[in-house]
């Protein structure tokens, strides 16, 4: 959401009550982040390290036990880990409400993902 439509639908507010909202908004817009924790820090998103199978082709999992089925999958690049890779991922079947199915042509390549719910 562009910033711009934010400040016009919060203009027609008195301007006691329009600046600290939109000061609140601003501060959202400007400071998003994925951060470094089990979930993003601003975003229904959850990290998962994941390895794929040693076999290329063959499916693997994750275990993501939300109880709920995620929507999306958003593969990361983590520059703080050596190695780290975004590598081709195919979705072999349907993500349920524990796990997501997944494989690759890439062995044995670990990775970050996101999972959004």
């Amino acid at each position: 959401m562009a910033k711009g439509y934010v400040d016009q639908l919060l203009n027609t507010l008195p301007a006691e009550v329009r600046r600290p909202i939109m000061a609140a908004f601003q501060y959202v817009q400007d400071n998003w982040r994925l951060g470094d924790g089990a979930r993003a820090s601003n975003a229904q998103w959850y990290k998962f390290a994941v390895t794929s199978d040693a076999v290329s082709g063959t499916e693997f999992s994750i275990l993501h036990g939300q109880g709920q089925t995620p929507s999306k999958l958003i593969p990361v690049v983590d520059l703080t880990s050596i190695g780290s890779q975004l590598v081709p991922l195919t979705v072999t079947r349907a993500a349920d409400n524990q796990r997501v199915y997944l494989s690759s042509s890439s062995t044995s390549a670990a990775m970050t993902v996101y999972l959004e719910f």
